[in-house]
């Protein structure tokens, strides 16, 4: 057996020995030439190709959600790509990085909104009733599940690299504006 592990040509230009300010420099430098060109509405058609299920191309998978089999939709890990809405049952847009904890917000998602409100790094397709529990709760470590830890949230032992991914993204494409304090409980790491 050979495995093979690849960087992506993208980071080519970046220097990854860095450590500490000067990789967070040099990685803030690389992010921030992406184009904001890209609108709110846009994500909502872009979602089967963000977020297709791997093992059905007309499903799309839904962050925190753990089980298609339970007979309750609200938990699905799977919807149809067509089934995008407000209504139960339907899936709609997630700011992984709530809008209101960023320090300053991220403003409204009316009009062809621009910007870090659209940015489809911290969007995420999420059942809407699921998308309505977790609010704006900032996340909180646990095991099991996607749900509530106290009045915080935990996004599943699925989702939690992805959504730590997603929030270290946010703090290095926006400094300090999204501070993972603003979106995280627990103890600071070095």
């Amino acid at each position: 057996t050979t495995i093979g592990v690849a960087q992506q040509s993208y980071y080519d230009d970046v220097d990854l020995t860095l450590t500490g300010e000067a990789l967070y420099d040099a990685l803030q430098a690389k992010v921030e030439n992406h184009s904001n060109n890209y609108t709110y509405n846009d994500f909502r058609d872009g979602i089967p190709q963000t977020d297709p299920n791997p093992n059905n191309s007309s499903e799309v998978l839904l962050v925190y959600g753990f089980s298609d089999t339970d007979g309750d939709c609200t938990t699905d890990r799977t919807r149809a790509d067509t089934e995008f809405g407000g209504g139960s049952c339907e899936f709609n847009r997630e700011h992984t990085f709530a809008r209101s904890l960023a320090d300053p917000g991220m403003g409204s998602t009316s009009g062809g909104a621009t910007g870090i409100v659209a940015d489809p790094h911290n969007l995420r397709p999420t059942d809407v009733s699921r998308n309505s529990a977790r609010g704006n709760r900032r996340f909180a470590n646990s095991t099991g599940n996607s749900g509530e830890v106290g009045s915080h949230w935990y996004p599943g032992d699925e989702w939690k690299g992805d959504v730590a991914r997603i929030i270290m993204f946010m703090y290095v494409r926006y400094g300090d504006r999204c501070n993972p304090n603003l979106v995280g409980v627990g103890s600071n790491q070095g």
